[in-house]
């Protein structure tokens, strides 16, 4: 295995990852993410973020993680263990970023691709011989166990153990991976936002990893008093992000389409069980879909690729917080019901806000942002009769009642030329 990589980042330049995490970068369980989108959809309307792979962003994740002011000081082991962690955080994501799980969801199907691992771990199942050695892809074991035994001889389990905890927001290092701001969405934003088109300081996540001076377990990541003007243009960037994200029309009917035909395969047999299905790349899943035996699936998908998409009522800002997602499949077919064709429900918590309670390390806390308090919903239907003003109508009706939630109106794409530019 390589100890070096050389990788021009588009966010950050030259970039060059060496020694032990080197060796992580190319195992299988990590290359496997050259296979996944970083966005949850092959995007029509954002063609920029439609290829990005989640292991460029795994890489800056890791990148970042090796900013972080306060790693200088620590010992190698430990600092390790975050960029491993920062590294590894998607590797047992599913096909279509989190399109798959989400879909699982709408069966009630308890998967967690942050949980994956520890999982693997600790309780390897009959149908992922190996554990933590599974064959992940292309037919090759992870090489997760094999690289910590050599990196960290009689500490491998305890230190794959802090690895995993970590990537969950668990233990020392958990608000570095998985916290209100962490290396994860620091780079995920700024690169969909740098990939998206949109006028981004390139350079904000690195400068927002130096003002980090130390990490608590039960605080969170300590910031110097440098960071308030950065996380707040960290704020600002996200707005502009998922406003786009959240409100794409075609993208929105796009997830329906692609949900809808996983939630059947998987509910008729033809994706098999839960353990084998977040394994597959997205090329291995939409080969799978479109080869089963199911007309209305084969077509569904068909349709999408070529853009041929269903018909979407409008977009419903709703009060309060998103239902589940099985909830969400419980009101379409309620709502098949109210418009008197089948329907396919699909809702985004409102993630154009966020709170963030940063800690400084003269011991002063400032809250930014806020809590988000809405979400949206939208319902498309394989049958190609558009929504009508009758049945956009109905449909708000039928949504608050059944989610017993306030429809606050139609929610609106926001056009390209009306956002404003961040600098």
């Amino acid at each position: 295995m390589s100890s070096r990589i050389l990788a021009f980042d588009g966010l950050y330049g030259e970039v060059v990852v060496s020694g032990p995490l080197a060796e992580l970068a190319v195992t299988p369980a990590v290359q496997r993410l050259r296979e996944i989108r970083l966005s949850n959809i092959d995007s029509v309307s954002m063609p920029g973020i439609a290829n990005v792979s989640r292991y460029e962003h795994a890489l800056g994740a890791a990148y970042l993680a090796t900013r972080l002011n306060f790693v200088s000081h620590m010992p190698p082991a430990d600092a390790l263990v975050i960029q491993a962690a920062a590294l590894l955080h998607d590797s047992a994501i599913s096909a279509f970023g989190h399109l798959v799980e989400e879909a699982l969801k709408y069966t009630s199907a308890k998967f967690n691709h942050e949980k994956k691992l520890l999982i693997l771990l600790r309780h390897p199942s009959d149908m992922e011989v190996g554990g933590i050695n599974l064959q992940v892809f292309a037919g090759r074991e992870s090489g997760i166990g094999a690289w910590a035994e050599k990196t960290f001889g009689s500490e491998a389990e305890t230190r794959l153990e802090a690895i995993t905890a970590a990537m969950m927001g668990k233990g020392r290092f958990g608000p570095c991976i998985a916290g209100p701001i962490d290396v994860d969405n620091l780079d995920n934003l700024t690169r969909i936002a740098f990939h998206m088109g949109l006028e981004v300081d390139r350079g904000l996540p690195v400068k927002i990893a130096t003002k980090v001076v130390a990490v608590d377990e039960l605080n969170g990541l300590i910031f110097s008093p440098g960071a308030i003007d950065l996380l707040e243009q960290w704020l600002a960037l996200r707005r502009l992000v998922y406003s786009r994200l959240m409100l794409s029309r075609d993208d929105f009917v796009g997830k329906i389409m692609l949900i809808y035909a996983i939630v059947t395969s998987f509910q008729r047999g033809y994706l098999g069980q839960e353990e084998y299905v977040w394994r597959l790349t997205d090329r291995e899943l939409l080969s799978q879909l479109l080869a089963c035996k199911d007309d209305e699936v084969v077509r569904t998908v068909q349709s999408w690729l070529v853009h041929d998409l269903w018909p979407l009522s409008d977009l419903f800002w709703m009060s309060g917080q998103a239902p589940t997602y099985s909830m969400v499949y419980e009101f379409s077919e309620f709502a098949t019901g109210v418009v008197g064709r089948p329907c396919f429900g699909y809702a985004i918590l409102d993630k154009r806000t966020r709170l963030l309670e940063a800690k400084l390390d003269s011991g002063k806390d400032v809250r930014l942002g806020a809590r988000p308090h809405k979400w949206v919903l939208g319902i498309a239907s394989r049958k190609r009769d558009k929504f009508d003003l009758h049945d956009n109508r109905r449909l708000q009706g039928a949504a608050s009642e059944f989610f017993k939630e306030s429809c606050l109106g139609k929610a609106v794409e926001t056009p390209v030329d009306a956002l404003p530019l961040f600098s």
